[in-house]
């Protein structure tokens, strides 16, 4: 096998660093890929072997030393700075010569064949081509190098909108994908914006391979009462203005119950109230429940008798 120049394969000068080296492999790979229109399969392979070389740096090393014959002394277990014109060191002491004879250090065959055994055939009891490897990894291809690696079908997300209670305590949904329904469990906990994913329910492969994920986006809708921020779940309570004055106790809804709370002498509007383990589940966990936050509103009656007006004047008389 004739030699390759590889700086000239790649279209770099022979001092070109790994970056260039990499810039312009990349650049003309993406011209040559078999798979796109004007690709060249057997440049594409060159441009391959060119990369697999130079950016290795020991290979580089024994390829800039000893020129054509680079992969015969790896393959001897050369070191490329004692390799010398007629005569190398193997690695083990043992010095091996070529004879006037036409001897071969390496016993198998001359020189071209070992060269064409190491990058042009695999199989049939021989060693595989590194390159052929390289080449079918880079391509996508396995097996033979006709045959394409399957490619994996396309993920799809899709948004689920759900009650606050049924956040609360958990529910199902059926989605339908094409002619196939996918139920589906919503665990109790979840909160908006939280991504299921079902494995293998996305698009099909166009080719037989692994099918896609479906991805489900859940969307909490609005309550009338409740407010979720985050995990924390907050109610508006509102609360009779005597009741706030001089205190008392009103009845708040929970998300599972009724309860009543004290509310003290003075309390003013705005104020929050904690009500431990009565709130927002943890996610996958309905049993243990996070606080539910009261939010204190003044309760204002919007008429009032003459009598009542007479004894809020005495009560609070202007300044």
């Amino acid at each position: 096998m004739e030699y390759k120049d590889y700086y000239s394969i790649l279209g770099i000068k022979k001092g070109a660093s790994e970056a260039e080296i990499k810039k312009a492999y990349r650049s003309l790979a993406a011209k040559y890929h078999p798979d796109v229109q004007g690709g060249d399969d057997s440049r594409f392979k060159e441009l391959g072997e060119a990369y697999e070389v130079l950016k290795d740096p020991k290979k580089r090393k024994l390829y800039d030393k000893v020129g054509a014959n680079w992969k015969q002394y790896q393959q001897a277990g050369v070191d490329p700075d004692s390799a010398g014109p007629f005569g190398f060191n193997a690695g083990n002491g043992q010095r091996w010569q070529q004879r006037q004879s036409g001897g071969d250090p390496f016993a198998g065959g001359g020189f071209s064949d070992f060269f064409e055994n190491i990058f042009g055939r695999s199989g049939g009891g021989q060693q595989a081509n590194p390159f052929e490897q390289m080449y079918e990894q880079q391509s996508g291809r396995a097996g033979t190098r006709s045959a394409r690696t399957p490619s994996r079908g396309e993920d799809i997300t899709t948004s689920v909108e759900i009650t606050l209670e049924e956040a609360i305590t958990g529910t199902s949904r059926a989605v339908q994908m094409g002619d196939e329904r996918v139920s589906v469990k919503i665990p109790a906990g979840i909160t908006s914006g939280k991504k299921l994913k079902l494995k293998g329910k996305g698009k099909l492969s166009r080719d037989g391979g692994q099918r896609g994920d479906l991805f489900l986006k859940i969307n909490i809708l609005p309550h009338e009462r409740y407010t979720l921020e985050d995990n924390r779940l907050y109610v508006e309570q509102y609360v009779p203005v005597q009741t706030l004055m001089l205190g008392g106790a009103v009845a708040v809804t929970t998300p599972v119950n009724q309860v009543r709370i004290a509310i003290k002498e003075g309390t003013q509007p705005g104020k929050i109230l904690r009500l431990n383990n009565m709130g927002f589940p943890v996610f996958k966990k309905p049993e243990e429940k996070g606080a539910l936050y009261v939010r204190i509103h003044a309760e204002i009656p919007d008429r009032l008798t003459e009598e009542q007006k007479e004894l809020i004047r005495r009560a609070f008389p202007e300044v």
